[in-house]
């Protein structure tokens, strides 16, 4: 493990981007899409039934959470205007995570250490620490602002550190700068699908937020209904086809009209595919965080008919009625006139009791 300690060891790999993920956490996010639908026991055949109900589940919570993210506006903790205009920029999620270290970088002290031309270099760390566990931020607004800080939180994950915001603060920013705006974090990231990234700007959208989640939502019956087969696949991908020729041909007639106006594209919608090996980041979504671990207390799984028949209490059969459900100490017939059969056969019972006494 020494030898390869430069792989284990974060000292090694603190200036490495992970997006905060930890080596199990691909496990466990796992763990937790099959939480409360798959066991220990689960058979092979109530597998593949309970992994399309959780893909289902899955589909279905991711879907309201891009639409909450879209068309939900972010409640804002302070008057920050980095805040406001991360709020716009990122996830639900991110914005979370972000806000968190924006509180937390008001408890919050500096010390300015020196200047160096454009470059300063200050300490920060929380009020009640010791200073000899303070780290040190870089501010060079030589040519465009660059903040950087010991801790590499930025470098790691790609969001601000508390320090780093503690700073900006400080010198009055109002605006992050453009190149610490990550696309991967932002609303508008989306599916990277045969080396092209898509993207569609909602300028000049004539779909409201209610008629694009009903359209997605028909979308989604279609693919995971009952009666999904090939053939309505096929069908649903020459209808999409088809769609993306029309829509094509429409954006090069506009294109053509336009070239000799000098007026702007206003209320158009452009779609346009960008080469993989043009972006500087790689474009995904964000990971599933496992919210339990180990074994759900309550699965959800289909019993077999020996488990349903094993858990299903037994009844007890009256011996004074002949009943099911209670005994014969709490027969509401109790001291009622038996038929003679039923004389008879109690008489026997007592019998075989006084014997065996």
């Amino acid at each position: 493990m020494w030898e390869h300690r430069e792989h284990w060891v974060p000292a090694y790999w603190r200036n490495t981007f992970t997006a905060g993920m930890t080596s199990s956490q691909r496990s466990e996010s796992m763990n937790a899409f099959f939480d409360g639908y798959v066991n220990s026991k689960t058979s092979l055949h109530e597998f593949l039934d309970a992994s399309d109900r959780a893909l289902v589940q899955h589909r279905k919570t991711e879907a309201e959470e891009d639409f909450k993210s879209k068309y939900s506006k972010a409640s804002m903790k302070t008057n920050s205007p980095l805040e406001e205009e991360m709020g716009i920029f990122y996830t639900r999620n991110m914005f979370n995570i972000f806000q968190d270290e924006l509180r937390d970088s008001t408890g919050c002290w500096y010390d300015h250490l020196s200047k160096d031309g454009a470059v300063e270099k200050y300490l920060v760390g929380p009020i009640n620490d010791v200073k000899s566990r303070w780290v040190r931020v870089f501010y060079d607004d030589s040519d465009g602002v660059t903040v950087k800080c010991d801790c590499a939180k930025f470098e790691r994950e790609g969001i601000f550190c508390k320090h780093i915001l503690r700073i900006m603060d400080t010198k009055q920013l109002t605006k992050v700068p453009d190149h610490y705006m990550l696309r991967r974090w932002s609303i508008q990231a989306m599916y990277q699908v045969e080396g092209t990234i898509s993207t569609r700007p909602q300028v000049g959208s004539s779909v409201n937020p209610f008629q694009r989640w009903c359209l997605i939502s028909r979308w989604q019956r279609l693919v995971d209904g009952p009666g999904r087969d090939d053939n309505i696949f096929n069908r649903m991908t020459e209808f999409c086809d088809r769609l993306f020729a029309e829509e094509e041909q429409k954006q090069k007639e506009k294109q053509v009209t336009l070239e000799g106006s000098e007026l702007p594209i206003v209320g158009s919608e452009v779609y346009s595919n960008i080469a993989v090996s043009q972006i500087t980041e790689i474009t995904i979504r964000d990971p599933p965080v496992a919210k339990t671990k180990g074994r759900p207390k309550n699965p959800t799984r289909l019993k077999s008919g020996i488990e349903t028949s094993v858990s299903q209490p037994k009844k007890r059969t009256c011996k004074l009625c002949g009943e099911k459900g209670h005994y014969k100490s709490t027969c509401k017939k109790k001291g009622e006139k038996l038929p003679k059969r039923k004389r008879q056969e109690e008489g026997d019972v007592e019998e075989e009791e006084e014997e065996e006494a």
